[in-house]
């Protein structure tokens, strides 16, 4: 039985943290561009989208930008307000749809047959991905893309250390592996599976799996924020690419699935 954070207790650890949290996720911006360029693939101006676990909505903001019909939850109301501040300055306002709340909690009151749902930065590790499979599946229109961005059981150890640590026996990829984060004073658990495993035990009886790969693996956190956009856009690319294989797909920090729901 995976055991999931109490949404209460994650909305009060994330409204700790809503004032800076832009500015604290300002190194991971170069993983954050990889994958807007694999939304920006799948979603165009009319589409109409899920961002679930939304923080401050800087994934809501890109695809707004793009003209995207955008749907914003998130169980933090302090990170809503964040967002709702943002949108005031902006032309495109009007295409985002702001609900605070648990994803799984409001889905009956959210419309149906979206174009996409996307959840990013360890939003999905503290849900009941159960429960969420089949309410993204129920959103979702017949082949519309779910594409999770999640922490990887790497990234209690990512890159090479965690490769050395993986062939001692740590680490598993294929079994739940459960563990206690600190967030905003809070300790909350998160669940840290592999993108395979995740995909065969919650999604694969409603979506098709398109893709699945690791980011963050090669460049060490301490010294990411002293190289250049262009040479970690490089890397984040080259990353996407040797992540689709096995250890790597489990060694990075994050893991990408693109899914698309069974017509």
């Amino acid at each position: 039985m995976v055991l999931t954070a109490d949404p209460i207790r994650v909305g009060i650890a994330y409204d700790s943290l809503a004032a800076d949290y832009d500015r604290n996720l300002v190194p991971d911006l170069w993983v954050r561009r990889v994958l807007w360029r694999h939304f920006d693939r799948h979603f165009r101006a009319g589409d109409h989208v899920l961002d679930a676990g939304c923080g401050t909505g800087i994934d809501t903001m890109h695809l707004a930008a793009r003209q995207v019909r955008v749907i914003a939850v998130d169980v933090s109301g302090k990170m809503l307000d964040e967002l709702r501040s943002k949108l005031e300055s902006t032309p495109f306002a009007s295409l985002v749809d702001v609900r605070h709340g648990e994803i799984n909690q409001l889905a009956p009151m959210l419309p149906r047959s979206l174009d996409g749902v996307i959840s990013s930065f360890a939003a999905l590790n503290t849900v009941d991905l159960a429960t969420f499979g089949k309410t993204a599946a129920h959103l979702l229109r017949p082949g519309g893309r779910l594409v999770c961005h999640m922490l990887s059981p790497g990234h209690l150890k990512p890159g090479i250390r965690g490769l050395l640590t993986r062939r001692r026996g740590a680490l598993p990829t294929s079994q739940d592996e459960e563990t206690e984060i600190a967030v905003g004073g809070e300790s909350l658990r998160h669940l840290l599976l592999g993108p395979r495993a995740t995909y065969s035990r919650f999604f694969s009886a409603d979506f098709v799996l398109r893709r699945a790969y690791a980011v963050g693996f090669a460049v060490p956190r301490k010294i990411e924020t002293h190289l250049p956009a262009l040479a970690l856009d490089a890397v984040g690319l080259l990353e996407s690419v040797v992540g689709s294989f096995p250890p790597f797909d489990s060694l990075a920090r994050f893991f990408v699935l693109d899914l698309e729901k069974r017509t």
